[in-house]
């Protein structure tokens, strides 16, 4: 599990220190492949398609440039600062998938909804959304993730389950 400190502003900031040593990790990490999987967490959701955070292009643009850098994809990457839950999938040039979970509902009381194609505060049109999608979410219901790593014959299976909560 690699873990990035975001937490400055809305859209969050990782300075060249920081992402000096993310790609470092990155790369020290993909050494113990296939024995263990890449984890990235990040306080800051890359990809939101909610009506009071949204995406964070310069969380977008930090990870995109690492992996490339590293010439590393990681296995999954987690984010919160959005309340609510959201599952997107992104498809790199090099065919790799890698999910994208925002898990940010676990107890904030005030949840958000996520913004409708046409509305004036949305737009898919930026380059950086190309090769993502929005596979699932949960709206108006605190929940969590659970995160289950199994080995079997086959390699490393990651799933993970959202549980909503009962109000």
């Amino acid at each position: 599990i690699i873990g990035l400190y975001s937490n400055v502003n809305k859209f969050g900031f990782i300075d060249e220190q920081q992402r000096d040593w993310f790609v470092k990790e990155l790369v020290r990490a993909a050494k113990m492949r296939p024995e263990k999987a890449v984890i990235v967490c990040l306080h800051h959701s890359p990809y939101s398609a909610d009506t009071n955070h949204g995406s964070s292009l310069p969380m977008i643009t930090l990870l995109d440039t690492a992996f490339s850098e590293a010439n590393v994809w990681p296995d999954i990457v987690f984010s919160g600062h959005v309340h609510n839950y959201q599952r997107f999938s992104k498809t790199y040039a090099n065919q790799k998938t890698v999910p994208y979970i925002v898990a940010g509902a676990g107890g904030f009381d005030e949840l958000h909804r996520l913004a409708h194609k046409g509305e004036a505060n949305f737009s898919s049109d930026e380059a950086l959304f190309s090769s993502v999608q929005l596979d699932n979410y949960a709206l108006y219901q605190h929940g969590f993730v659970k995160v289950i790593l199994e080995k079997d014959a086959a390699g490393l299976r990651l799933t993970c389950e959202y549980y909503t909560m009962p109000h």
